[in-house]
């Protein structure tokens, strides 16, 4: 059966206005006004993004500030990702179970499963289908990784994050409100391995280059990997033909928010702003 969903096109925001925009999305299909949405975007200033639940100190946050980051509040859990040299994706799509579904909403358009792992292997299935057109093979990481002490998302491949050969991709975090569902996640594209730590721990990084052949590769870069710069629009088209395949349905493509989720977006807004504040 095909269903009309939708992409959203790449577009660059900044933080709190990115975080408030997947929200926006989510709730706007909780109320049935949007159908299953896929969007991409980029990040201005870059960002590291914290879990809802995690802490990080004073010192901390103000070194990742002077270096230039900014810094925003997730609504999922999870660890730290920074948001540099990569591409960010969000899907927003409904569970099968039909409790809660509003008047409004199609309920064949539910087709995530109640689980919250099978729903993520279910989205993952969609990237893995969409590097595999790039001639990357990448495979589900572990739910036995323990990275609660670390502050870094990328140092443990869980059951919700992609990895290739060993060296995790991409990373994931899931939120549920009722029967609507908003995973987003992080798809390194060619982040230097050493600057997140460097980051975090205040030592010197490379930024633009490698450490040398000695040094042991913190994640995967998708450039890397193909040798080459892929440009966005040719990804894009990738994540679309993946999720289409996976889902067996078709996105028309949308370069705009809905005037429901826009003023969503910009009330969600104010909240992150205020969020980073308190971080």
């Amino acid at each position: 059966m095909i269903n009309n969903w939708r992409l959203l096109t790449y577009s660059i925001h900044e933080p709190a206005a990115n975080m408030a925009i997947d929200e926006a999305i989510l709730d706007a299909h909780l109320e049935g006004k949007v159908p299953p949405t896929l969007r991409l975007y980029g990040w201005e200033p870059p960002a590291v993004s914290i879990g809802y639940g995690q802490k990080l100190s004073t010192q901390l946050a103000e070194r990742i500030r002077n270096r230039g980051f900014d810094i925003v509040r997730r609504q999922t859990g999870g660890r730290a990702v920074l948001h540099a040299n990569e591409l960010t994706y969000s899907f927003v799509g409904s569970s099968t179970s039909a409790d809660g579904l509003n008047s409004g909403q199609n309920i064949e358009q539910g087709v995530l499963s109640s689980s919250i792992l099978s729903a993520y292997k279910q989205i993952c299935q969609g990237l893995i289908l969409s590097f595999r057109r790039l001639g990357v093979e990448l495979e589900l990481g572990s739910s036995l990784t323990p990275y609660k002490d670390n502050h870094d998302c990328f140092l443990a491949t869980t059951s919700a994050d992609l990895h290739f050969q060993g060296k995790k991709l991409v990373g994931s975090a899931q939120l549920r409100r009722r029967h609507a569902v908003l995973q987003h996640g992080s798809i390194l594209l060619n982040q230097p391995q050493d600057l997140m730590r460097s980051l975090l721990t205040g030592s010197e990084s490379s930024s633009s280059v490698d450490e040398g052949d000695d040094a042991p590769a913190r994640h995967a870069n998708l450039f890397e990997i193909l040798a080459e710069d892929v440009p966005i629009s040719r990804l894009q088209d990738c994540l679309r033909c993946g999720f289409e395949e996976a889902f067996q349905t078709e996105f028309s493509l949308a370069d705009a928010l809905s005037p429901f989720e826009a003023a969503l977006a910009e009330q969600y807004q104010l909240r992150y702003k205020q969020a980073v504040s308190a971080v």
